[in-house]
């Protein structure tokens, strides 16, 4: 199969052309990150890896955030969703897999009712 560019007007598309162009930008930008990290070494100093709050000294158990807090709305939100699905929860990952790809199916199917 022979891949001719088309024309649109004044301008011109090619995939192959764009195809070679996208991977030597990726390879230069790969030569650039290599060549940086070589040029200056990783030199954290103990005030680098400290968390900034304005000038206090926070130790790690403060400045890690709490995922119950975090979570905590969205639980109360769909509260009573989570009655009807946690018995499903099984901890194997495939059955999670199904249920977001039927999730997914849902939602693609509502948009196109809803666009028409």
């Amino acid at each position: 199969m022979v891949y001719e560019p088309v024309l649109f007007g004044p301008g011109f598309w090619g995939p192959i052309v764009a195809t070679a162009a996208l991977l030597l930008i990726a390879a230069v930008t790969w030569l650039i990150l290599i060549c940086g990290r070589r040029i200056t070494k990783a030199q954290p100093s103990d005030q680098k890896m400290q968390t900034y709050a304005c000038g206090e000294v926070l130790e790690a158990e403060e400045v890690h955030a709490d995922s119950e807090q975090f979570f905590s709305p969205i639980r109360r939100v769909f509260k009573p969703f989570y009655r009807y699905v946690r018995p499903g929860h099984t901890g194997i990952l495939s059955t999670y897999l199904f249920w977001v790809v039927v999730g997914l199916i849902i939602i693609l199917v509502a948009i196109a009712v809803v666009l028409g």
